[in-house]
């Protein structure tokens, strides 16, 4: 699955599949414009999205993971009270009690060190969330990053290689956008929600909502329906929370949930108890003053579309 520009193989030569989904993407003018829950700021100056990897933050995963760290966390407190119990009615010695408490500790410890480096850390005390934002006044694409991983990426909208790219399976896809020197891959981000194979529609359609944006301005990404209005918040509540959860569930599992409430419930409650956690140890996303700069000077910002107001109920 993905996890966002952290798992982007880069220093490579460009893939045929690459080249063919680059050359879908040009043809892609005929599909109607549609940021499907990606959008998160609009106005008459810059648009911003999520990256790929929001849908799984403090998601599976991440409740595994803690799942994970309270059961080391628990084995080493029941091993480590054995031992104590037994060196308290003298049946071992204190050098035996030291030996194996620190080889218990190293144990938990190594453990617990393993899980946070793999996944938790990309989930707690980082940014809210990691948005991309298209500045078509200058022709800007800016990709907010953590400085371990080279901080922000600005890009001129022309120079970006866009294309669709597939997880490790194949079954995957999302909108990826290289940074190209000569047919080597040298930076790879994505922009929007991870779809199936199956609809690299919505993929075709979050293209042609960007290059309408940036090409011909904020009517030509407006909706049919007329309907301005961003569907996705960014602001951290237990509503909004569960919102995320039940909608990156299967959609079997759901329609069943009054079959198998007794564990559709408790799954749900502790998917939103986790992600509400990780979110709330986290940072809001701030721009450096040389992206927000330009856009604050321009005051004329007549195609603003509402942002939900999903106030925190906590």
């Amino acid at each position: 699955m993905f996890s966002g520009w952290r798992s982007h193989k880069v220093n490579r030569r460009i893939s045929q599949e690459e080249m063919r989904s680059h050359f879908l993407l040009q043809k892609a003018s005929s599909y109607l414009p549609d940021s499907y829950g990606a959008l998160i700021r609009f106005n008459s100056e810059f648009c911003e999205m999520i990256d790929c990897s929001e849908r799984q933050r403090g998601m599976a995963k991440t409740l595994v993971c803690l799942l994970g760290v309270f059961v080391l966390l628990a084995c080493g407190a029941s091993v480590l009270f054995m031992l104590l119990s037994d060196y308290l009615s003298q049946s071992i010695d204190v050098i035996f009690l030291l030996v194996f408490a620190f080889i218990f500790v190293v144990i938990v410890g190594g453990g617990i060190w393993f899980l946070w480096q793999a996944y938790l850390r990309y989930d707690f005390f980082s940014w809210r969330y990691f948005p991309v934002r298209f500045n078509r006044v200058t022709g800007k694409v800016f990709v907010f990053r953590s400085e371990e991983f080279g901080g922000v990426l600005a890009l001129d909208w022309g120079d970006v290689y866009w294309h669709i790219g597939t997880d490790e399976t194949g079954k995957v896809c999302t909108l990826r956008g290289h940074v190209l020197n000569g047919s080597t891959v040298v930076d790879t981000f994505s922009v929007g929600n991870f779809f199936h194979r199956d609809e690299v529609y919505r993929i075709l359609s979050l293209w042609c909502f960007l290059e309408k944006y940036m090409e011909h301005g904020p009517q030509g990404a407006a909706p049919a329906s007329g309907d301005e209005f961003i569907y996705y918040s960014t602001r951290v509540s237990v509503r909004n929370c569960l919102v995320r959860v039940v909608s990156n569930l299967p959609p079997l599992l759901v329609s069943l949930r009054h079959k198998l409430f007794f564990f559709y419930y408790p799954l749900v409650f502790s998917l939103v108890l986790t992600q509400w956690l990780a979110l709330k140890s986290c940072r809001e996303p701030k721009w450096p003053e040389f992206i927000e700069a330009p856009c604050a000077s321009h005051s004329e910002r007549s195609s603003i579309w509402t942002e939900p107001d999903r106030k925190s109920v906590v």
